[in-house]
């Protein structure tokens, strides 16, 4: 018997910061509408995908089995390595509507090196999602367009769509209405995770519960308009996230956090997402570094890095 033949696609699952939200309100689904201004960021999960070549010509139709030739795998204690995790899910999405997959290769594995914390409002699992959807295009010579594969991500997760092209972008609706925009001018962020996580689903929840003040909510359409003229200055005096409201009501130590990080002599501190992390931005590297040392010393788990 010949020896199988293997392919290999590593793809990079870039984490994202939210640099302003906002919540409008609900859809007639009850879901909420959002406003957000995403930046994509160094910091990233790897996943690996792996497949036997079949060998011999493709054939025409291909039936979906009962069970799929796929398992993931991580190094990661956090996260399921099963049908639960959302990389599996976006690969049984894949092999469900493009089956002929199935028909050149076998034993599919996609392998997830975690890197960006869980539960730390970075969008590792989405991350995650974007990268099997890119990662199954190119290892499988799919040549879908990125419209195409956001469009299949909106089935995984509301930020998988932006995280499909990542960069900068204005996301609206329930997430699948990304804008590209201008990346704001280069400067350093600084990431903290404080080693423990949010539920994402607990802090929506507690926002529908709360009365937020009109001065917690940023005003978005002139983040962009600052974004497209190029006025830096006004852009990121204005990033605001709604979320801090009912995640500092939840957990007091995400408030604490921030006053400690406002205290390190950034020029900007915002809670990404529903939390945990926060994003602290700086002109300068030495300042970046030095803060890094320091919070990293107090405990929290920092990554600083140009963008």
């Amino acid at each position: 018997m010949a020896a199988k033949t293997y392919r290999r696609t590593e793809v990079a699952a870039y984490a994202k910061v939210n640099l302003s939200l906002d919540i409008l309100g609900l859809d007639d689904r009850r879901y909420h509408v959002l406003e957000s201004i995403m930046q994509t960021i160094p910091l990233c999960d790897s996943v690996v995908i792996t497949s036997a070549v079949k060998g011999g010509p493709a054939p025409k139709n291909v039936a979906v089995p009962d069970r799929l030739p796929l398992r993931v795998t991580t190094d990661s204690r956090l996260i399921p390595a099963d049908s639960r995790n959302s990389a599996y899910r976006a690969a049984e999405l894949m092999l469900r509507t493009y089956p002929r997959i199935m028909g050149t290769d076998d034993e599919i594995t996609v392998n997830i090196k975690k890197r960006i914390p869980v539960g730390g409002g970075l969008g590792g699992s989405s991350a995650d999602c974007a990268a099997v959807l890119n990662g199954f295009n190119t290892h499988f010579g799919l040549g879908l367009p990125k419209t195409q594969l956001a469009a299949l991500g909106s089935k995984l997760g509301s930020d998988v769509p932006f995280m499909v092209t990542g960069g900068t972008a204005l996301v609206s609706g329930t997430g699948e209405v990304v804008r590209q925009l201008p990346p704001p001018e280069s400067c350093f962020m600084l990431i903290c995770f404080p080693g423990y996580g949010m539920d994402t689903w607990e802090v929506y929840r507690k926002y529908d519960e709360m009365t937020i003040p009109m001065e917690a909510r940023p005003d978005t359409a002139a983040l962009a308009s600052a974004l497209e003229a190029g006025n830096s200055a006004a852009f990121f005096a204005g990033l605001k996230n709604v979320l801090e409201v009912p995640a500092f009501a939840l957990n007091k130590k995400l408030a604490t956090l921030k006053t400690r990080l406002e205290q390190t002599d950034a020029d900007k501190v915002l809670m990404s997402g529903s939390g945990s992390s926060f994003f602290c931005l700086f002109k300068k590297e030495s300042r970046a570094r030095a803060a890094m040392a320091l919070l990293e010393s107090e405990g929290n788990e920092c990554y600083t890095f140009k963008f």
